[in-house]
């Protein structure tokens, strides 16, 4: 009787076993046609070697056959791969206000019906631009990220500047990367804090007595305000008016400067 309950336990093990390496074979990661792999994995750990080095601890999301690691391995014996984080962060309140605030500035441009239709254009041309998948704006949802809100805030901004409407707040605050920004207020000569028509201003002194067709412009931090924002500049100083509205001049390379057309 125990021999026979034995056996039946140990064909139970068996059977979840293989159902379980099944399972996990099921898993394995998918090779591409170029002979890489993309898995899903979470970090759980971190921690530096005795080189001050940082280590990542990840838990993958599914297997990757050994012979894989022994296929890719260089002539030395190392593995190399790629590691890329994703942006896990919801939007913040800040930037769905300053979404808002966008679409208001257009609605007010543009005679549309409601701020919400605005902001509904604007982003179905976002997506289809981008090839996204639809996202809500909405902290609920949590399908958009503060990375993916950036991004979307900087195609608002652009749609704003090359459609000649003012802007009610900077949205230097909002931009991850705010060079591309700065380059296209100089390229259409908008104040990057108003928005408004601007000129192309000198964050560099350029000094007196020197001929501003004939310096190289690609060496100077240069920036686009208006009369009233340059004025400003000059009345409280550079680094003073720089550190209250929280902005910075931008280098361009050549190509960048050709297309701004300027001639000093």
């Amino acid at each position: 009787m125990k021999r026979r309950q034995k056996k039946k336990h140990v064909e139970k093990l068996l059977e979840t076993a293989g159902k379980e390496m099944a399972e996990d074979a099921s898993k394995l990661a998918q090779v591409n046609e170029d002979g890489s792999i993309n898995r899903l994995a979470e970090v759980i750990g971190m921690r530096q070697n005795v080189y001050g080095q940082q280590e990542l601890i990840i838990r993958m999301d599914a297997s990757i056959p050994e012979y894989l690691f022994e296929r890719f391995v260089d002539a030395k014996g190392d593995l190399f791969g790629e590691f890329r984080l994703f942006d896990n962060r919801v939007i913040t309140a800040q930037q769905r206000k300053y979404i808002n605030a966008l679409c208001r500035d257009i609605q007010r441009y543009t005679g549309d019906d409601t701020i919400d239709q605005v902001r509904y254009d604007r982003k179905i041309e976002f997506i289809s631009k981008y090839s996204l998948p639809y996202f809500s704006t909405s902290e609920y949802n949590k399908d958009c990220s503060v990375g993916l809100a950036s991004k979307f805030i900087g195609y608002i901004v652009d749609f704003c500047l090359d459609n000649d409407i003012g802007l009610s707040e900077t949205p230097l605050h909002y931009l991850d990367d705010v060079k591309p920004y700065l380059i296209k207020c100089l390229w259409e000569r908008k104040c990057i804090i108003c928005g408004q028509e601007g000129e192309v201003h000198h964050v560099d002194a350029i000094g007196a007595g020197r001929n501003r067709r004939k310096i190289d412009h690609t060496k100077h931090h240069l920036m686009c305000l208006c009369y009233k924002h340059h004025s400003e500049s000059h009345k409280i100083g550079q680094q003073t008016f720089m550190q209250k509205h929280h902005v910075i001049g931008v280098i361009m390379n050549e190509e960048q400067f050709k297309k701004m057309a300027y001639r000093g």
